[in-house]
C-alpha cells in the first residue's frame, strides 16, 4: 500500500520561497494549488498532489511562451504624418 505524504501550509510557504498566507489561498482558488486535507485543525498539503499541480504549471507556461502572440511595433509617424497649427 502506497503511503501519501504531507506537508504543513509553513513548509507549502517555504517551498514556494517563502509565499505568504494570503497567496496560498489565492492559488488554491486559482487551481494553481491543490485543495488541502484538513486533519484535526491544520491543513496539510499532499505532495504527490504538489508534484503533479507543478508539473501542469510548467508545461502551461512553456506552451505560453512557445505560442506567445507576436506584437507589432506600431507604425511610426513620419514628420509629413504630424499636423502642426
Amino acid at each position: 500500500m502506497d503511503r501519501k505524504e504531507y506537508i504543513t501550509q509553513s513548509q507549502l510557504k517555504q517551498r514556494y520561497a517563502g509565499i505568504s498566507d494570503m497567496t496560498v489561498w489565492r492559488w488554491i482558488r486559482a487551481g494553481r494549488l491543490p485543495e488541502p486535507a484538513l486533519f484535526g485543525n491544520r491543513n496539510y498539503f499532499d505532495l504527490a498532489e504538489l508534484d503533479e499541480a507543478d508539473r501542469r504549471a510548467k508545461e502551461q507556461y512553456r506552451l505560453a511562451r512557445e505560442n506567445a502572440p507576436k506584437h507589432a511595433p506600431p507604425p511610426r509617424k513620419t514628420n509629413t504624418e504630424i499636423v502642426t497649427e
